[in-house]
């Protein structure tokens, strides 16, 4: 299911994303969430669920900047492989709303006859970036609305695509960005 009609070569984006459990601080009051969920770049889970910890512990709990929903980006044309994982005892998945994809293999549910997307442990799911937009994303290894769902606890985010060939940088720095909603964009 190659989908590419753009005049760049299709790109293959690689995103290695961890679902990670933490306390999730909404003020600085310290109301939270002692059960929330969060999508990030493997990369940085250990920084993250470090900091939120620290911040937790304080004598008010307070928030942890990098508790974010996931963002991230490719640019229309692109093919992008998501090596999903996490270490939580439920199935969990990956359903992006939108974009191009196998529903046998990247849907990231299990509706029907279709085969079960979701996981224990770990899984890869591809999209195809057809078309520039914002795409949500979220779990559905349990949609359920109550306190047992996963999507109210903070298991949500977004891939932005951006026109082909475009480039995305931290706008504080001018680094390239590797996840974030605030991205100054270079149309090449």
């Amino acid at each position: 299911m190659e989908i590419c009609n753009y005049p760049c070569p299709c790109k293959v984006r690689h995103y290695d994303i961890e679902a990670i459990q933490i306390s999730i601080v909404y003020n600085k009051y310290g109301d939270h969430d002692p059960d929330g969920l969060l999508y990030v770049l493997k990369e940085d889970a250990e920084r993250i669920r470090k900091g939120a910890l620290q911040n937790f512990h304080q004598d008010t709990p307070q928030p942890y900047e990098e508790v974010m929903p996931l963002v991230i980006r490719a640019n229309a044309g692109d093919k992008i492989i998501i090596s999903f994982s996490h270490s939580l005892n439920r199935s969990l998945s990956i359903h992006v709303q939108g974009l191009a994809y196998d529903i046998q293999t990247s849907d990231g549910s299990s509706v029907g006859f279709n085969k079960d997307s979701t996981t224990m442990h770990q899984i890869v799911y591809t999209w195809y970036a057809t078309k520039e937009g914002v795409y949500l994303f979220h779990d559905m290894g349990d949609a359920t609305s109550s306190e047992n769902g996963t999507n109210i606890h903070g298991l949500f985010g977004a891939i932005i695509v951006e026109a082909p060939e475009s480039k995305w940088f931290v706008p504080q720095t001018g680094a390239e960005l590797k996840s974030g909603l605030f991205a100054d964009i270079s149309p090449r």
